[in-house]
């Protein structure tokens, strides 16, 4: 590998020392970055939940009785009674914070379209 010299300018190297002409991020940088760190964060909490998934049931039952939409039903009310059944009140506040944002979202877009 190439060998760097320790007083010579190697461009944008986090870390470095600032340059004279740099007056701060714009807006639209800003709020790039903060998208982009939001992306990875959900790719990362995606793969983490699939991983404890795959985890907990090593073999999924997917030949199992939920052959009709009963069965179907029965499966998404079983997972949400276990998921409600383990949360603390912060969760409840956080998951009541992001429905009430969500249905904000769409009540505007309902009521905009008349």
């Amino acid at each position: 590998m190439k060998e760097i010299a320790s007083g010579s300018p190697v461009g944008n190297v986090p870390g470095s020392a600032p340059e004279e002409n740099f007056k701060g991020f714009s807006m639209d940088e800003l709020r790039y970055q903060r998208a982009l760190i939001a992306l990875r964060k959900e790719f990362c909490k995606s793969k983490v939940l699939n991983s404890v998934n795959n985890l907990r049931n090593p073999v999924s039952n997917r030949n199992s009785d939920s052959s009709g939409w009963i069965g179907k039903a029965s499966s998404v009310v079983n997972v949400a009674g276990k998921l409600l059944s383990r949360m603390n009140i912060l969760d409840y506040a956080m998951v009541g914070a992001t429905l009430f944002g969500q249905g904000r979202k769409v009540y505007k877009l309902i009521k905009g379209k008349k």
